[in-house]
């Protein structure tokens, strides 16, 4: 009985103390200048903007790297839906709690690309632009006629309920697929991301809102994707470019992972943006 008590006691002041900002991992400082803000995609960290970092104009921007929520060093709360609006919510407590100056370019990649076209869409008024970097866009609810692209989608979101609802084979063989992806950062999930994991593929990836949150932002947003990548239904990507403030690019020999070729493009659009 008094272990039960302790239990609920030491969960009760996690969920009360839990941290409510996220990680930030990279910030190259002066708050004086133009911000580019970087989210990454599922089950990686930071770590995915390695590469792009360096690529980027630090004299001219600030440059702010987070951990997004359930991975990495930021929080992994246990009561969290991990819904796009969970995520979103915490980047804006976080660039609130660094003072970032607006307004702001945001980039995001694969999940991080859904979080940051919702962000886009509710807060307009403090973006400046957006780069989607891998859009994983699933067309589903009759957005898009049955063709090649709704067999794809069907077939990559059945792939992700065999995964959130096989636990110990995800885990057991996320380290093989980044071995084939050839990725430093990307699909590693244990025990720790596990929740994080499950949910955010859930709630964030399968019932995305993503296409409508595109529509209806009010602001330039850039979609840039490789021809080769392993996650991304084309056709849905392309059918976007009827909007007029979006701009797509794709990358000849390019995947998913934000590789070399990939961070140096996406660089100098922003540079010279």
């Amino acid at each position: 009985m008094l272990l039960c008590m302790l239990s609920f006691i030491k969960s009760f002041l996690n969920n009360i103390f839990a941290p409510r900002t996220l990680h930030v991992a990279f910030d190259s400082g002066a708050k004086n200048k133009p911000t580019i803000i970087l989210l990454h995609g599922i089950a990686a960290t930071s770590v995915t903007w390695n590469l792009s970092i360096k690529e980027l104009d630090a004299n001219k921007n600030r440059i702010i790297a987070l951990d997004l929520l359930g991975f990495g060093k930021s929080p992994k709360p246990k009561k969290c839906e991990y819904l796009v609006e969970d995520h979103v919510k915490y980047v804006r407590r976080t660039l609130k709690k660094l003072s970032v100056k607006r307004p702001y370019t945001i980039v995001g990649h694969s999940m991080g690309s859904i979080i940051a076209a919702r962000y886009c869409r509710i807060y307009s008024r403090d973006v400046k632009a957006s780069y989607l970097l891998s859009l994983p866009l699933y067309l589903t609810n009759n957005q898009s006629r049955k063709s090649f692209s709704d067999r794809q989608t069907d077939v990559f979101i059945n792939v992700y309920k065999f995964l959130l609802n096989n636990k110990d084979f995800t885990i057991k063989h996320s380290q093989r697929l980044r071995k084939f992806l050839r990725v430093n950062d990307g699909i590693d999930v244990t025990e720790e991301t596990w929740n994080g994991f499950r949910l955010s593929l859930k709630n964030t990836i399968i019932n995305q809102d993503t296409y409508s949150d595109i529509k209806n932002s009010k602001i330039p947003i850039d979609i840039i994707y490789g021809d080769l990548d392993e996650f991304l239904v084309q056709k849905n990507v392309d059918q976007l470019a009827i909007f007029d403030h979006v701009t797509i690019t794709k990358l000849h020999l390019v995947n998913h992972s934000i590789g070399t070729k990939f961070s140096k493009i996406v660089a100098q659009k922003i540079n010279q943006s």
